[in-house]
């Protein structure tokens, strides 16, 4: 039987970041359905940070956090579905870093969140 720990205050702070962002993220899927610009600037530094602090939590902390990552993921994938609808096809992490690159950091990322 494999043990979980319970949330620490730092999954629980990061837990409350994730949940914030999503909500940042479904206002933005709003704004694009009403034909409005959104600056995803402090999106994308919110998320690299909160991500960040989740790898950097030992494995048993960070298990609480799996569904509310997949959440971000899924929330995510819808914004980045609205962005490509209406800009056009958008540049992948892939494509930006390079593939190799892209998947060692899935990979990392993977480690923590299987």
């Amino acid at each position: 039987m494999t043990h979980v720990a319970a949330p620490s205050p730092a999954s629980d702070a990061i837990h409350a970041e994730l949940l914030k962002i999503e909500s940042l993220i479904s206002t933005a899927v709003r704004l694009l359905d009403d034909g409005r610009v959104v600056n995803l600037q402090a999106l994308q530094t919110r998320t690299k940070e909160v991500c960040d602090s989740a790898l950097a939590l030992p494995r048993d902390e960070s298990r609480p956090l799996i569904p509310a990552m997949e959440a971000l993921l899924v929330a995510l994938d819808t914004l980045t579905g609205k962005l490509n609808s209406r800009f056009g096809d958008l540049p992948t992490l892939a494509n930006l870093v390079g593939s190799d690159t892209a998947a060692s950091l899935y990979g990392q990322a993977l480690k923590h969140f299987p």
